[in-house]
């Protein structure tokens, strides 16, 4: 058998016609020499910072995996982080491939799956060797919960995957996973986890499992990695690698006899395939379609700035208080990126000036709590420096409030010397509804980093339309208002 795969392509579309060419070559060389050859896809090929990608939620990814005869995939935090159960059910009810992750489980109901199409396994008939496939992905304590999903422990979920497959008649186990893999005991070290559990602990502990093809922790094996009688393998990320793992397998007993591996370089010195390069450019005309579709109008110029009060992220916040229904509404001005000149408004200049993952929030909290956010948003060291600096994001600026609420500020000491709503006075000990981002009001108390609103116990965080972003909240605002 031979194993084409690769992982983590966070959105590089403009890498699978290349990637397709190599794996054209590598498949018929393994037919040729009598193979049975599967390709498969080890998790996070969509990314928020990606267009084409986050505008289909997915499906841009998945739509060219599949022209391409991926044959199983396993859902990562990329798909799964970002967009929310109704999203995530329409990427795996339109795939016609297997996506696999058996701990992606339902909160209400821990017996079901996160949504309808996942699967814990699979059984892959190979010229009448019967091979299981079992996937699992990262385990995000508390990250998944908002949409009504988790991740519960893997290692149960692949006992059950693995008694499953066996009972099935699978002659060997591969599992497709998204835990990623520590090369070396001194490199795990290192994480900030020493102690997860990746894909060299689930081969120690689980031996029937002869064969992984991992992702997440974007690590390039040269060579598979051999932990007991398990080969390991795991492609880099971006698609700058395609990997080959040859396996010869014991038709009766399914035991690995032998395998042998490597990476593949897919650089620019590849031809693109031009299929899949033609399927691309469908897709992203499609995206550029739904990104240009006009939704209202600027009346005037809104600028923006990170180190003074900004027009525009004053106006974003309108639309929050708008959408939430709330009192007023207060958020980092440095979640905008741009502003916006005056004229037409179209998603795509609200996706590129309001790009990222943010999340909409409402509380009902005091006066007082309110003081408390806006002094540590003051406060915060990302107001003047990059929240992620891997991302060139840039800071997070000042705090930008609704039109009927006024901040007077002393940056100097970064305190709030007055705040008006609605003409008066922040009354420390009234309840006002309060409209923000998830960054900054919500139910996290344990990290001081996070732990702005310092939230009371009865008090209760709403994610305002929790499978849409800042960007498409504020597209619907302009949409049901004309204007922003």
């Amino acid at each position: 058998m031979t194993i084409l795969h690769f992982n983590d392509l966070h959105g590089r579309l403009e890498q699978l016609p290349r990637l397709f060419t190599l794996v054209q070559r590598e498949r018929a060389q393994a037919l040729a020499a009598g193979r049975q050859a599967l390709l498969l896809d080890g998790g996070d090929s969509s990314d928020r910072a990606r267009w084409e990608s986050d505008l289909t939620k997915g499906r841009a990814n998945f739509s060219l995996l599949e022209a391409m005869g991926v044959q199983a995939t396993v859902i990562g935090n990329g798909e799964a982080l970002q967009w929310g159960r109704a999203a995530l059910a329409r990427l795996v009810g339109a795939a016609h491939f297997p996506a696999l992750a058996a701990n992606l489980v339902d909160c209400a109901d821990p017996a079901r799956l996160a949504v309808p199409g996942l699967q814990r396994t699979a059984l892959l008939d190979l010229g009448g060797f019967a091979l299981g496939l079992a996937g699992v992905t990262q385990v995000h304590p508390g990250g998944y919960d908002r949409f009504g999903y988790t991740s519960a422990d893997p290692a149960a979920a692949l006992r059950r995957a693995v008694d499953e497959l066996r009972a099935q008649g699978a002659r060997q186990i591969l599992l497709l996973s998204h835990l990623g893999v520590a090369p070396s005991p001194e490199q795990k070290l290192t994480w900030n986890n020493p102690n997860e559990y990746t894909d060299d602990v689930v081969a120690a502990t689980l031996p029937e499992i002869g064969l992984i093809v991992g992702g997440h922790s974007h690590t390039a094996l040269e060579r598979p990695l051999v932990v007991g009688r398990t080969v390991i393998v795991q492609a880099g990320d971006y698609g700058r690698y395609l990997g080959r793992l040859d396996v010869d397998l014991d038709d009766e007993t399914g035991a690995v006899l032998g395998h042998s591996g490597r990476l593949v370089p897919c650089g620019g010195d590849v031809p693109p395939d031009p299929t899949i390069q033609a399927t691309l450019e469908l897709v992203r005309e499609e995206a550029d379609r739904l990104l240009d579709a006009p939704l209202g109008a600027a009346p005037a110029d809104l600028p923006h700035a990170f180190d003074r009060p900004s027009a525009f992220a004053g106006r974003v916040a309108d639309a929050l208080r708008a959408a939430c229904r709330a009192d007023l509404a207060i958020l980092f001005a440095g979640f905008a990126h741009r502003g916006l000149a005056a004229g037409p408004i179209t998603r795509r200049d609200l996706y590129q000036a309001l790009p990222g993952s943010a999340h909409v929030t409402a509380a009902q909290v005091t006066g007082a709590q309110i003081r408390r956010m806006v002094e540590r948003m003051l406060a915060s060291p990302y107001r003047g420096e990059s929240f992620n600096p891997k991302r060139n994001a840039p800071p997070l600026g000042l705090p930008a409030a609704s039109a009927n609420a006024a901040l007077d500020y002393d940056l100097a000491t970064n305190t709030l010397r007055g705040c008006l709503v609605d003409g008066r006075p922040l009354d420390p000990g009234r309840r006002y509804r309060l409209a923000s981002t998830y960054y900054t009001l919500s139910d996290v108390t344990a990290d001081p980093e996070y732990d702005f609103i310092g939230l009371q116990p009865g008090q209760v965080v709403e994610m305002v339309r929790v499978e849409e972003v800042l960007w498409e909240v504020v597209a619907g605002y302009v949409t049901e208002t004309g204007r922003l």
